[in-house]
């Protein structure tokens, strides 16, 4: 009997599959999010980075969030909701004139 791999329990972040694999699937197309970190409030404690269901943020080397994969944000609002500085906001872009 072939002995196969667990998988990891903790996956690496490259092995986390794109979110616009669904849209390409549905053919619909996907809402985009802007992620603003208020870095005067941020204390650094990491938990967005952390929890983050789809890895959009990193840490930077004096341990502050850093907006890294804005196109992977879904708009879930976990990282500002949670956030216990209030220095995150998620907001949907908009689309059309005077658009971003």
């Amino acid at each position: 009997m072939k002995k196969t791999e667990d998988p990891p329990i903790m996956g690496d972040p490259s092995e986390i599959s794109e979110p616009a694999s669904a849209e390409k699937r549905s053919g619909k197309k996907r809402k985009a999010f802007r992620i603003e970190i208020y870095r005067a409030w941020c204390k650094a404690c990491g938990i967005c980075v952390a929890f983050c269901p789809t890895k959009v943020f990193t840490k930077e080397e004096d341990g502050y969030p850093r907006v890294a994969h804005p196109e992977a944000c879904t708009g879930c609002a976990w990282c500002e909701i949670h956030c216990p500085d209030f220095a995150i906001t998620v907001e949907e872009k908009k689309v059309g004139h005077g658009a971003e």
